[in-house]
């Protein structure tokens, strides 16, 4: 009789559990304030996991010594380097150090610049102080936002003529900081609150349509964005907050604009900066610039 053999199953290894990994440390270095290889890289790593990059912003690298320090500091760390510099000297540093210390490194700006010149056909001029000059486009960005904040809920409606854009709404549409953002621009934007019991001012309906834009929400959104606005105040049960009148408020206002012929734009899970680009473009004002820069990169 053949003797019967057992086979016993192998014992399979549980695989272990993958580690997290450590965010990249990346230092962007700028000889102004930032701004710019700050927005730019934040809009990048939308496209990437939360935290999956540290970035470490150093403004006004003028020096020599400076960047020397800065990079030291990166080389310690194992980052990858960003940089919007202005100085081809700097830019020329930066690259040659980070070859050397084998670190990854980027020019967020040396690209587009050779860029522009090629295509205009005029020489960069490497001007750090540029970008912050106490222009007319920076008086004008100054002026733009005192009439705002002075035309804010309301606020100095007798003047309200004087506004490129109006932004009409119900209580808690983010009127006010679309209008301090466009305003920031350079903008003369005008917020006016509406209620339903209450009559539209005057001088809001003898507006040109073209210049007034009204903001919606979700009525269930608006709910509870007043519920908690109620809560935190410690006010009493008052219709502010009331589902059913909030959904009538939201709908006569609709109705408003509707009939006013104003344009209308639904707010609801929209971030300020999507809200304002909206605005600019329902009311004509096209983003152009010459030598002007956007403020928000100033």
């Amino acid at each position: 009789m053949p003797r019967e053999t057992v086979t016993t199953p192998k014992r399979t290894r549980r695989a272990r559990p993958a580690q997290p990994r450590s965010p990249r440390a990346v230092y962007v270095l700028s000889d102004s304030t930032g701004n710019l290889a700050r927005h730019m890289l934040g809009a990048f790593l939308t496209q990437f996991p939360p935290r999956a990059v540290v970035l470490r912003v150093e403004p006004f690298v003028r020096t020599l010594p400076r960047l020397k320090e800065i990079l030291e500091r990166a080389r310690h760390a194992d980052a990858a380097v960003c940089h919007a510099m202005v100085s081809q000297e700097l830019k020329k540093f930066i690259e040659l150090t980070c070859r050397k210390a084998g670190l990854p490194c980027r020019d967020l700006t040396g690209g587009i610049v050779e860029f522009l010149s090629e295509a205009t056909g005029l020489p960069a001029r490497p001007d750090v102080a540029a970008l912050h000059r106490l222009d007319q486009a920076y008086k004008r960005r100054i002026s733009a936002l005192e009439f705002t904040l002075e035309h804010d809920d309301a606020l100095g409606i007798a003047t309200l003529h004087e506004a490129d854009i109006v932004l009409a709404g119900v209580s808690r549409t983010s009127k006010t900081p679309t209008s301090i953002y466009l305003a920031q621009q350079g903008y003369r934007v005008a917020n006016v609150a509406l209620a339903m019991e209450v009559g539209p001012p005057e001088p809001l309906l003898a507006m040109p349509p073209r210049k007034v834009v009204g903001l919606i929400i979700n009525p269930a959104q608006l709910t509870m964005i007043r519920a908690r606005r109620q809560a935190a105040w410690g006010m009493g049960a008052t219709n502010y907050g009331d589902a059913r009148h909030v959904a009538r408020e939201v709908a006569w206002a609709r109705r408003l604009f509707s009939d006013r012929g104003w344009s209308i734009i639904d707010v609801t899970d929209q971030a300020i900066e999507e809200t304002a680009a909206r605005v600019l473009t329902a009311t004509g004002h096209h983003a152009q610039y010459t030598t002007d820069v956007p403020s928000e990169l100033r």
